[in-house]
């Protein structure tokens, strides 16, 4: 956890909005903002053991899963929350279901519970 700790300072001092150059491109500035929210977005989930359990389960199931056709690219904003589940319709009927904690972590392969299409869901923060 210490090294993890430690490469997260060293990355925020790189990273931080406050902490760059007055000179820099709108373009260049913009994508440091979006590294630093990664970066802190990390930070949340490996320090906390609770978040950081379910991660590595979730990076594990999800290392098992063979890699399936998409059938569609669906932004996040579409799905529907419904009980914190996320839904999207499937053109089967059924619907992909995404759970809070999965939406939280970014998951973005989902499968259909009834049929063997599978979407990529697109998170744009």
């Amino acid at each position: 956890m210490e090294e993890i700790k430690k490469s997260y300072i060293s990355l925020v001092r790189l990273h931080h909005p406050d902490k760059k150059v007055q000179q820099q491109s709108h373009c260049s500035d913009m994508a440091n903002s979006e590294m630093f929210i990664k970066i802190d977005r990390a930070w949340k989930i490996l320090s906390d053991p609770k978040s950081r359990a379910q991660y590595d389960a979730m990076w594990h199931e999800r290392s098992l899963v063979q890699d399936l056709p998409i059938q569609e690219m669906v932004d996040f904003k579409e799905f529907n929350l419904d009980e914190k589940l996320y839904t999207y319709p499937c053109r089967c009927g059924s619907l992909y279901v995404l759970t809070d904690v999965e939406s939280q972590f970014h998951f973005d392969i989902v499968c259909c519970g009834t049929c063997s299409l599978t979407i990529k869901v697109i998170y744009s923060d």
